[in-house]
């Protein structure tokens, strides 16, 4: 047994005992075995030889833990915010769809299973994520993720096609180039939140190496479709800086666009070149044909197909099509299978999850709010404001990204939703902290104050609140 193999063990066997104590480190453990998907891992053979599913073990231990320990909400914090409820609507939806349209498929049943799991995760995930330190820890650990990702790639570990990065790194969901990219896209503005909240040089260099690393990585995939996420990831960054920093973070948005040029080589540019002349591209214009195909399915069926239909579908609206294909787009494989209440549901999910990170962002604006709290002897900085930004970026990202390839049953996806509540019920938190909100009230975001600069205790960990 190599010594990573050791290493994984070792963090998986205390992860798991600590979700039984600490629900919050089940949690940490499921978004890094989310990232590095250790079953398919050169050094992870034993693992496959046991059988054991990683990812499943941790969420029923964090399950337990949270029966045993039952952290509970305070501030007006709620479970089922509205996006939750939209999302397990779009999840009855998918199930229902499979009854009428062209009936149960095989990858349809795959990917509502998919979806439930999801689901149960995005709960467990908004009752364990409630303090400031919480969000931080799962920021920094979603980073850790991407920085093995980008360290994967970096050692030509997964497979190339025609000089691209195609396959072989990070989890299921990355099994493609395209989804690769646009994880890794979205993921940027996070990585640059918590540049500008670290508070010593070491802990900025590590975060910069991370950021290096999956930027490279973005360019290895010579992905056209991280064009469009990249530009509306920008475009919101800018717009929603925190106040007394948007200088600092334009500036530091052009410096990262130059040192990034530098990674590109010659093939990335001929290859984003082909955007401009998509008519002559074939890949381009099959994915018009696709979309096409998606919009008269809507109109023979309403309510759409049925979940995970369109791979075969497709070939009957699509002439001389002979091979399963993908719709290459979140939002039209999500119209052609779930039909128009499907599409409206996600829209609705989208706007809902943005209108509500606006109102925290703006709030953390007027004050430019700023939690220190300990971790050991040393301390870390939690930015209200920087946060949100950084995850109406990403999501941002996620659904420009989304136009071109299909990440609609994508976890990373469903999981920057739940971290989305999350923020609500942290600002919340600390509201209350400070005593401007009743217990017993939920008033909007949009009233209050928020105190900058407080500092608070290191935290108790596996203690509820």
């Amino acid at each position: 047994m190599s010594l990573t193999a050791i290493g994984f063990w070792l963090l998986y066997t205390v992860g798991v005992g600590g979700a039984l104590v600490m629900p919050l480190a089940g949690v940490l453990l499921y978004i890094l075995i989310y990232h590095l998907n250790p079953e398919q891992q050169w050094w992870g053979e034993t693992i496959e030889a046991t059988g054991l599913r990683t990812s499943m073990t941790v969420a029923a231990a964090t399950v337990i833990g949270i029966l045993l320990r039952w952290p509970r909400f305070q501030a007006g914090a709620r479970q089922f915010p509205l996006p939750v409820l939209i999302s397990i609507g779009i999840l009855i939806l998918a199930l229902a769809s499979m009854t009428w349209g062209y009936g149960a498929s095989d990858r349809g049943l795959y990917q509502v299973e998919k979806f439930a799991k999801i689901m149960i995760f995005v709960l467990i995930l908004i009752r364990c994520v409630r303090e400031p330190h919480h969000y931080h820890f799962v920021i920094v650990t979603w980073i850790c993720g991407l920085a093995y990702i980008g360290y994967q790639a970096w050692g030509n570990a997964g497979g190339f096609a025609g000089g691209r990065l195609t396959r072989g790194v990070g989890g299921p969901d990355f099994a493609d180039s395209s989804g690769l990219a646009v994880h890794l896209v979205a993921s940027l503005p996070l990585i640059g939140a918590m540049f500008f909240m670290a508070r010593r040089w070491w802990s900025r260099g590590l975060i910069l190496i991370a950021g290096a690393l999956t930027v490279n990585t973005i360019v290895m995939t010579r992905t056209r479709n991280v064009i469009a996420g990249l530009c509306a990831m920008s475009i919101v960054a800018i717009l929603s800086l925190p106040r007394g920093y948007r200088r600092k973070g334009f500036l530091a948005i052009c410096v990262g666009t130059l040192l990034a040029v530098q990674l590109v080589d010659p093939h990335w540019w001929e290859r984003m070149a082909t955007i401009a002349r998509y008519a002559e591209d074939e890949a381009a214009m099959r994915r018009l044909a696709y979309w096409s195909a998606a919009v008269r399915m809507v109109g023979d069926y309403p309510l759409g197909i049925g979940i995970g239909n369109f791979h075969e579908v497709v070939k009957e609206y699509v002439p001389g099509l002979q091979i399963e294909r993908s719709a290459h787009s979140s939002y039209f494989v999500c119209l052609a299978e779930l039909g128009y209440l499907g599409i409206m549901l996600l829209i609705f999910l989208l706007v809902v999850v943005f209108q509500r990170l606006n109102r925290v962002r703006h709030e953390a604006n007027r004050m430019d709010t700023e939690v220190v709290f300990g971790i050991g002897p040393r301390k870390a900085r939690f930015h209200l404001g920087w946060h949100a930004m950084a995850m109406q970026a990403s999501l941002v990202a996620y659904a420009a990204g989304g136009v071109f390839t299909t990440r609609l049953w994508t976890e990373g996806f469903w999981i920057l939703v739940g971290l989305s509540c999350c923020l609500v019920n942290v600002a919340l938190r600390i509201r209350q902290d400070e005593g401007l909100l009743d217990e017993c009230a939920a008033p909007s975001l949009s009233s209050g104050v928020l105190h900058p600069g407080r500092s608070m205790p290191p935290p108790v960990l596996g203690e509820p609140s």
